[in-house]
């Protein structure tokens, strides 16, 4: 582990910090003081002691970068269930009354047809670039119009085979340019767009990538230099080829990694690139021991929805029929949206459950649902929701859809034209709460995922006890299925029960 031993060495760390503090705090959602004014005070303070400490500490890491490196293996990515799931979904007869003797068939008059929504483009905006003597790249990300400064000494594309000393010698002629007003604009931007670590990555890539178009070695070493720089613990390794390495705060499934000092760093380059995110097929690769002693942070997902896509606004129409009457309700999204959440490695299940939609969307959603439950009893209401998932889209596999396992968040549930178990279910319990404030806990059976509802009013039929409290099994998949009725071929399976 790399240690620096020099006078003014506290001065030099809170300088550090105040960098790596800016880059958590990129992930806050809002601050009375504009972007541009910390970032100005902060560069002010900090800029002859952080440049003294880098020069010392770049000059120890490129040793290490020197050295002989170890060899590392990669590991075959996780699956987070392997279980096949159901093909072909089993369809509940149609109750005219629910379990808990309360008719389903309300007595609201029939709905008015939902007028088209008017979906306003994200008010977000992004603080113009100040005039500077150096060059810029501009590239597109997401929607938004990115503008980075750059020193031309930053840029020197790697030659050769990957090795220890061309990696040491790429490290040091960055590390000798004038890169921190790049690393400046990026956090600048991570603020001002509420980006999570795995968008910053992204950002961070775009950039590289628009200045090494064709060479994926070099884009991957800037990307590693530059995320450093930025306080992250972001790592390379190399076989055949660069490997653009992070560890994450939580599980990342369907992706290669290797574990180094008990920490697992995940492959990002194919996550990045590749739309089937296929893993890498070496099963070994060479990576240096120690580390930058100023980037700590790992990976981050969260926030997932803060961040507002921008693009045209497109709306699509979903239609379920319940109590004998049609309802519509629209969804806008746009497919920058789409794209984005699409880009995101397979993560833990509770994390789709947690995620939510984009404010725009769940604004209209909620807006167009609670007409439709308003004055209901909790059992009524539950149902109606359950219909909703249940019959407005179809059903596929991931397999099947995607040819490889891939949840989905709420908003892409709504956007797809298929969904499965999993997928419905993060949306029916994240509606759930938020409309009905009612607790949901996931039910995880081999190769299903349902959910259950804690009621506060009596309701009967299948049900677990879990943390003290009683929930009644609602399946979003099970067509036709209310509260309290499970899939026949799972009444027997006891489910992982996990709340999120």
């Amino acid at each position: 582990m790399l240690t620096l031993k020099h006078i003014g060495i506290s001065l030099a760390v809170t300088s550090l910090c105040s960098l790596t503090t800016l880059s958590s705090y990129a992930n806050t959602p809002s601050n009375p003081r504009s972007a541009a004014d910390e970032f100005a005070q902060w560069r002010q303070q900090t800029k002859e002691t952080f440049q003294q400490y880098l020069d010392e500490n770049d000059r120890a890491f490129i040793g290490f970068l020197k050295e002989s490196w170890d060899p590392v293996e990669l590991k075959r990515p996780e699956q987070q269930n392997t279980e096949p799931k159901p093909v072909e979904l089993p369809k509940a007869p149609v109750i005219k009354e629910p379990i808990a003797n309360e008719p389903i068939i309300d007595s609201q008059p029939q709905a008015t047809p939902t007028p088209p929504l008017t979906v306003p483009p994200p008010t977000v905006a992004i603080t113009p670039l100040a005039p500077s003597q150096q060059p810029s790249a501009e590239f597109n990300f997401y929607g938004y119009a990115i503008e980075v400064p750059y020193d031309t000494k930053l840029i020197k594309p790697a030659k050769g085979s990957p090795n220890s000393d061309m990696i040491a010698n790429q490290w040091q002629s960055m590390a000798l340019s004038n890169f921190q007003p790049t690393v400046e604009r990026l956090l600048q931007i991570q603020h001002e767009l509420q980006l999570s670590d795995w968008a910053m990555l992204q950002l961070t890539a775009a950039f590289s990538g628009t200045l090494y178009p064709r060479d994926d070695n070099s884009r991957s070493l800037l990307s590693w230099f530059l995320l450093v720089k930025s306080g992250y613990d972001a790592r390379v390794a190399f076989n055949n080829s660069i490997l653009l390495l992070m560890p994450a705060d939580e599980p990342v499934f369907g992706v290669t990694y290797f574990t180094l000092n008990d920490k697992r760093y995940y492959t990002l380059n194919n996550a990045l690139q590749s739309p089937d995110k296929r893993p890498y097929s070496s099963s070994q690769a060479y990576t240096y021991q120690g580390q930058y002693d100023a980037a700590r942070t790992q990976m981050r997902f969260i926030p997932a929805d803060a961040f507002m896509a921008r693009g045209e606004p497109k709306v699509r129409q979903l239609t379920f029929t319940d109590a004998g009457q049609e309802w519509r309700v629209d969804i806008p999204y746009t497919d920058a949206q789409i794209a984005y959440l699409n880009s995101l490695p397979q993560l833990p299940l509770r994390r789709y459950f947690r995620a939510g939609l984009p404010a725009n969307a769940k604004d209209a959603l909620l807006t167009q649902l609670r007409p439709m439950i308003n004055g209901q009893s909790e059992v009524v209401a539950v149902n109606r929701l359950l219909r909703f998932v249940q019959t407005a889209f179809a059903y596929q596999t991931d397999e099947q859809q995607f040819h490889y396992e891939n949840y989905l968040f709420p908003l892409e549930t709504l956007y797809y034209p298929y969904s499965d178990c999993e997928d419905r279910a993060a949306l029916f319990a994240w509606l759930t709460e938020t409309l009905l404030n009612l607790d949901v806990v996931i039910l995880d059976y081999p190769g299903h995922v349902a959910t259950a509802v804690a009621f506060t009013e009596p309701a009967v039929g299948s049900s677990i006890n879990f943390g003290g409290k009683h929930y009644t099994i609602a399946d979003p998949t099970y067509v036709n299925a209310i509260a309290g009725m499970g899939m026949p071929q799972y009444e027997q399976v006891q489910p992982k029960v996990e709340a999120f």
